[in-house]
């Protein structure tokens, strides 16, 4: 998918700024990786989006492997929020597990260049998923759930571990597939998704 990338002129700020400094940089580092490539996208790039000197960049970030980090860090806490918020209100443990599968695919179509660069990208393999927190609180959400659906009976007896990978794998790929390629897809989006989630579940009876 191509993008087309449009900066418009930054403005320095004054200092004591900090948060607000950093979420643009954040943004503005996104928008670059995205549309030139991480290899491509210097971090003076980075600062003149900005609308810093490269110098002051540095303050904030050692390197673009710390802006990555950064990045997919705020794309899981947001992720992690968004799972545990649809645990609530579902008294059925088959309920809770789907609107955790359905709320992985919707956090990741609602957030796809967040999505993009924690897991289409090669060059991001080298910030890892196991350095993040969030990151391991949202899978654990997910084999959780495996192991609930287990007691209650609803699965059968496996490695809660691996049909949880297994199921990501299946959430994974609907979620790039509608994010990416939609546009060679029949089955609208929500049924799609819908009958996926039917087949998991089905499939680990």
């Amino acid at each position: 998918m191509s993008h087309t990338l449009h900066l418009p002129p930054r403005t320095r700020k004054p200092r004591g700024q900090g948060a607000s400094r950093r979420g643009e940089i954040l943004e503005a580092a996104t928008r670059l990786f995205l549309d030139e490539g991480i290899a491509h996208a210097t971090m003076r790039r980075i600062a003149a989006a900005v609308g810093v000197s490269p110098t002051a960049l540095y303050v904030y970030f050692p390197d673009k492997d710390a802006i990555l980090q950064a990045i997919a860090e705020a794309w899981f806490a947001e992720l992690l929020s968004s799972l545990e918020a649809s645990q609530r209100d579902h008294d059925s443990v088959a309920d809770r597990f789907r609107a955790g599968l359905r709320a992985y695919v919707d956090f990741g179509l609602a957030r796809p260049d967040g999505y993009r660069l924690t897991f289409l990208n090669k060059a991001t393999t080298r910030v890892g998923c196991d350095d993040i927190p969030a990151a391991d609180h949202s899978f654990a959400i997910l084999q959780r759930g495996v192991e609930d659906m287990i007691a209650a009976g609803a699965f059968r007896q496996t490695c809660s571990e691996c049909a949880a990978e297994a199921i990501w794998a299946c959430l994974h790929g609907v979620t790039a597939l509608l994010m990416d390629q939609a546009p060679h897809v029949e089955t609208p989006p929500a049924a799609l998704i819908d009958h996926v989630i039917d087949m998991i579940v089905v499939g680990h009876r």
